[in-house]
């Protein structure tokens, strides 16, 4: 059986109010523009989150970082 085939079995089960809400929805989709993402805006996205520093960082260089700027604030 079919996606459409089931979704007409189902759909013939409805009451009629029911089955032209499913009706609508179907011309919603129909009507809605393909959003996929440009390949581009992946390879862009893909590239940003590859060249973020996590994991390069050991834990005292973290800290040590976080001390500094501690210290900054704490200076008058």
């Amino acid at each position: 059986m079919t996606i459409a085939d089931t979704i007409y079995q189902h759909v013939k089960a409805l009451p009629p109010s029911k089955a032209l809400e499913v009706l609508h929805f179907v011309e919603f989709l129909e009507s809605k523009s393909d959003s996929t993402p440009e390949p581009a805006a992946d390879e862009a996205l893909a590239a940003f989150l590859h060249s973020l520093p996590v994991g390069r960082r050991s834990d005292a260089e973290i800290n040590a970082e976080f001390q500094t700027v501690r210290d900054e604030w704490d200076q008058p």
